[in-house]
C-alpha cells in the first residue's frame, strides 16, 4: 500500500463521520491534498469543520506525511475531476472524458469521448471518428496517465448567436437617447 492509500486508510473514519468520502488522496512534496465529496456537493462548512479533524488525525501519524511541515489542502475534486480508480470511472458511465495514456492507443495518446464501461482491468471510450462515425476503443487502466471529466456548460444555442449584428446599428441607437436627440437631462 501506497502513502497515498496509507491516508486514505487513516483519515477514512474522521471523513465517514463528516458525512464525506474521499474522492482522492494526494502527496506531493510538503503538500498533502485531500478531496472530499458526496452526493448534491460540499458546502465551505463541511470543509472548513472536515480541516480541523483531518489536521488532527494527521498530528497522530508523523509517519503518514511529509518530514517537518507540511501543507494540508482539503477541497472537493471539483466539476471536471481527476479519474484514477475503477471505482471512479464506473460512477462516469455515459459521462464525456477526457484520457491521456502512456501509450498511444489507436495511434493517439489523446482520447475524448464518452466512457461506455469500467471495469477493474480497462475502460472503453466512444469516439468520434468523423461527424457521422464513431468506434469503440478500450484502453487498459494501466496505460491511462491521467484522466478527467468533461464538464459542458449548458445547451448549445440553436440559431444566430446574440451579439452586435444582432443589435441595432449603433446610429440608430444614438437617435434613441436624450442627449443625441439634442434635448437637455438634469
Amino acid at each position: 500500500m501506497g502513502a497515498e492509500e496509507q491516508i486514505a486508510e487513516a483519515l477514512r473514519p474522521a471523513v465517514q463521520a463528516a458525512g464525506l468520502e474521499i474522492w482522492d488522496v494526494e502527496r506531493s512534496g510538503a503538500t498533502v491534498r485531500v478531496l472530499v465529496e458526496r452526493p448534491g456537493g460540499v458546502d465551505l462548512d463541511s470543509i472548513s469543520h472536515l480541516s480541523s479533524a483531518i489536521s488532527a488525525t494527521l498530528d497522530q501519524h508523523d509517519e503518514l506525511v511529509p518530514a517537518g511541515r507540511y501543507t494540508l489542502e482539503v477541497s472537493s475534486p471539483g466539476v471536471e475531476r481527476r479519474l484514477r480508480y475503477p471505482g471512479h470511472f464506473a460512477r462516469y458511465i455515459g459521462e464525456e472524458v477526457t484520457v491521456k495514456t502512456v501509450e498511444p492507443v489507436n495511434d493517439t495518446r489523446r482520447l475524448r469521448g464518452t466512457l461506455t464501461g469500467a471495469s477493474e482491468d480497462d475502460i472503453t471510450l466512444r469516439v468520434s471518428v468523423s461527424p457521422s462515425e464513431t468506434t469503440e476503443i478500450r484502453v487498459p487502466l494501466g496505460s491511462v496517465q491521467r484522466a478527467n471529466t468533461v464538464f459542458t456548460w449548458g445547451q448549445p444555442q440553436k440559431g444566430p448567436k446574440p451579439g452586435p449584428a444582432s443589435r441595432k446599428p449603433a446610429k440608430e441607437r444614438r437617435k434613441a437617447t436624450p442627449e443625441a436627440a439634442g434635448e437637455a437631462t438634469c
